[in-house]
């Protein structure tokens, strides 16, 4: 009788145990982390950046973005190394009262001035 006690009570351990294990080990849902948002422009297709470039900007900034003496400074990755991809969106969609540079915004789609930021800042000429 003593033996059936101690086995009754082993099964009715393991049981508890199994039942509190199984309850407790569901693992949370894994969540991807959220994605920090960057402040780099998303990369553009390069061919209609390009003509963007050529019929938008390179009249003031030169075919080349050497820039042109009294019309538009240079647009190179060089020369635009210490602005962030925000202050240059805004230069193109503000434009710079009082000079050449005018505003694009509402001429140019939110999508094109990103493209026109991304290609003047990461791409040489």
């Amino acid at each position: 009788m003593m033996l059936l006690n101690k086995i009754m009570l082993w099964v009715f351990l393991l049981v508890t145990w199994l039942l509190l294990v199984s309850c407790g080990s569901e693992a949370p849902p894994v969540v991807a982390p959220e994605a920090e948002p960057s402040s780099q422009t998303p990369v553009p297709s390069l061919t209609d950046v390009n003509a963007l470039y050529a019929d938008r900007c390179a009249i003031c900034h030169g075919e080349k973005r050497q820039g042109r003496y009294g019309q538009g400074g240079a647009l190179t990755p060089e020369s635009l190394a210490g602005k962030s991809d925000t202050v240059i969106r805004e230069v193109i969609s503000e434009g710079i009262p009082y000079t050449n540079m005018p505003a694009w915004n509402g001429r140019l789609s939110a999508e094109e001035i990103n493209a026109v930021v991304q290609f003047i800042k990461y791409t040489s000429p």
